[in-house]
């Protein structure tokens, strides 16, 4: 009797013991998992787009994927790459739409949108991530030559200009700024006047 009761908390216990494991084992393989098809997914749109092909269809999955993915797994090592690269994929797809036969304003600004998001979301929730700095020129591009939001544009090229003074980048910006906005003519109007 005391056998059958041994081996019964035995099994109990190594029962216990395993039971934990399995979901964060099931955790670990869906995390890897979900990280190679988002990578690969990645990677033929990439691929589709060195070739002068955009893909819609895997740049939308892209996406998705890779909010999904963040929301998911914030901690893992390449989510704010994949966010980062999301943020591209909308502002791809948002110039896209701009330069369209018919374009439609409202998914030019879907999209724009969208990739403000996923920039200001990298900014906030990962600042010491390496890219950072282009998410500021990425927001500033977007309401730039995207929306033609030129105030907003500025605020977000002087944001950089505040925060990394020292970038190779801020010479240009500088000069940018003084024509930002501006149409051809006047820019020309304006070099003739300091002539």
């Amino acid at each position: 009797m005391r056998k059958l009761l041994f081996i019964c908390i035995l099994v109990l216990i190594l029962a216990s013991c395993n039971s934990p494991q399995e979901p964060v084992l099931n955790t670990i393989q869906n995390e890897s998992a979900e990280q190679t098809e988002l990578m690969q997914i990645y990677n033929k749109a990439d691929s589709l787009y060195q070739q002068t092909i955009i893909s819609k269809e895997l740049f939308d999955s892209f996406i998705t994927k890779a909010v999904k993915f963040a929301d998911c797994y914030p901690e893992n090592e390449i989510t704010p790459d994949m966010l980062s690269k999301a943020g591209v994929a909308c502002m791809i797809l948002a110039k896209n739409a701009a330069i369209e036969q018919n374009p439609n304003q409202e998914v030019v600004e879907e999209y724009a949108r969208k990739g403000l998001g996923i920039f200001e979301k990298i900014q906030a929730t990962y600042p010491d991530y390496e890219g950072i700095r282009n998410c500021y020129l990425n927001r500033a591009f977007i309401y730039d030559d995207i929306l033609h939001q030129y105030l907003d544009a500025e605020y977000e090229y002087r944001d950089f200009l505040h925060k990394y003074p020292d970038d190779s980048a801020c010479d240009n910006i500088r000069s940018y700024l003084q024509v930002l906005g501006k149409s051809d003519e006047e820019i020309l109007a304006s070099i003739e006047n300091k002539k």
